[in-house]
């Protein structure tokens, strides 16, 4: 266990924008620091003006490897410069500035947006918690034991009443047929970086003849994991809070029947396509750019946190 500091002087960064903005589900705040599992190691941090300090329980958890995570490599104010086009998007980048983009495990990525579907984040974090608990490696940090995240072979042989347990519910088949999917080389994730967006998304949620590759993935839950840890900028997830900020502030980006699918689906008549997600999707990716999932994740945090 080691305790090291990262210089964020002239790098824009804040710490409990990042972490509280719904990309994680492993962070917990206690008074000054943020301590999350991460890997095989258990981290805790707090932000001192120009210094990030940090103290770990894992030789692999250095300054190196929490720079990369956090995102601090990412050239911010150029990011945010290229999304600012309107009054919304630049009034959410002055209110959470410093916000950036996490870059993450792809599997425990994957398996925790799988969680997260028609559910609240203290919920989601709730069930990821149990699985990680009832599944995943014990590891003691400060005289206190964490559970780390469990592999895909370890979720793949549990029964299903044992993720049920987890407080899954509906989601305890597709958690299991997703880590089997993985486990038996299905689908590789480490693969998912070296494409580009439109072909690692089709690899997320492509269907075959007989089955789908990985149940329970759908357009949304795609573009999390591509945004949050396969450096796809441009991914742009839409859920309701998304939903809404679109139907009330951009409505001129999308015609006819679309605006009006957008409409409904907001107001809980109905709910989004696939076809209608994707042309969502589109225009929003067409509208913010390269790194239109800056300006996705900077409008839902937004949003959520006005309520």
């Amino acid at each position: 266990m080691g305790e090291f500091t990262i210089n964020t002087e002239g790098v824009p960064f804040n710490l409990r924008y990042t972490l509280e903005s719904g990309q994680s589900f492993r962070w917990q705040e206690r008074g000054e620091w943020w301590v999350g599992v991460l890997g095989h190691g258990v981290v805790k941090l707090k932000q001192e003006g120009a210094a990030l300090v940090c103290v770990s329980s894992s030789d692999a958890l250095d300054s190196h490897a929490l720079y990369d995570y956090l995102g601090l490599g990412s050239d911010l104010e150029r990011i945010l410069a290229s999304i600012m086009k309107d009054g919304k998007i630049t009034e959410a980048v002055q209110k959470f500035y410093g916000l950036r983009i996490l870059k993450q495990d792809v599997w425990e990525c994957l398996l925790s947006f799988a969680i997260a579907t028609n559910s609240n984040i203290p919920r989601i974090r709730g069930m990821v918690s149990n699985l990680c608990n009832r599944l995943g490696d014990a590891v003691d940090f400060e005289g206190n034991a964490y559970s780390l995240f469990p592999t895909a072979d370890r979720v793949a042989q549990a029964e299903l009443p044992d993720l049920a347990a987890c407080g899954l519910g509906y989601r305890a088949k597709f958690v299991k047929s997703i880590a089997e999917s993985v486990s038996l080389g299905r689908v590789n994730l480490d693969e998912l970086r070296l494409h580009d967006y439109a072909k690692a998304r089709e690899l997320l949620i492509e269907d075959l003849p007989e089955r789908k590759t990985l149940m329970g993935i759908g357009p949304k839950v795609a573009d999390c994991v591509l945004l949050f840890s396969c450096d796809k900028d441009s991914a742009f997830p839409i859920d309701v809070w998304v939903a809404r900020v679109l139907d009330g502030n951009y409505p001129h980006l999308f015609e006819g029947d679309l605006k009006e699918r957008l409409a409904s689906a907001v107001s809980g008549k109905t709910s989004l396509s696939l076809a209608t997600y994707d042309r969502l999707s589109a225009s929003a990716r067409a509208y913010f750019g390269e790194f239109a999932g800056y300006a996705q994740q900077y409008l839902f945090h937004y949003e959520r946190m006005k309520d």
